[in-house]
Formats: structure tokens, C-alpha cells, sequence
């Protein structure tokens, strides 16, 4: 699951989501949701664990498949 998509479905700010993963201010989280930077290893290790596994390093490689959620 893309970034952009947890955030939107689970109705969290990218403010909040700074907040949460620490290290990263709103803008940072807004480039990832983006696709205008990657996370470091260590934020992406934070990810996948604030977001129970929903989002993972991969997703932020991988291009969107045809039918999932922008």
C-alpha cells in the first residue's frame, strides 16, 4: 500500500504522521507520499512498523498496479 493511500484511508495528516515517525518534518512526509524522495532505512523501518505492516520499503519502489488507490 502506497503512503499516500494509509494516510487518506486512515484519515491522518501528514503533520500527524511527521509527529508519529519522528525525524521528518510535514514536508519530508509529503515528498514521500509524492514519490519526490525516499525514506532513510530507518524511517522506513518506522513505517512499516507505525503502520502495522501496510506500508513497507517496497512500496516505495514499486510503481502503483493498475486499480489500486492513488
Amino acid at each position: 500500500m502506497k503512503l499516500k493511500q494509509y494516510l487518506t484511508e486512515k484519515n491522518i495528516t501528514p503533520e500527524a504522521f511527521a509527529a508519529l515517525i519522528g525525524g521528518v518534518s510535514e514536508s519530508g512526509v509529503r515528498k514521500w507520499m509524492y514519490g519526490e524522495r525516499v525514506p532513510r532505512q530507518e524511517q522506513m523501518i518506522a513505517i512499516a512498523d507505525k503502520t502495522d505492516g501496510l506500508v513497507m520499503p517496497n512500496d516505495f519502489f514499486l510503481p502503483e498496479r493498475e486499480g489500486d488507490a492513488a
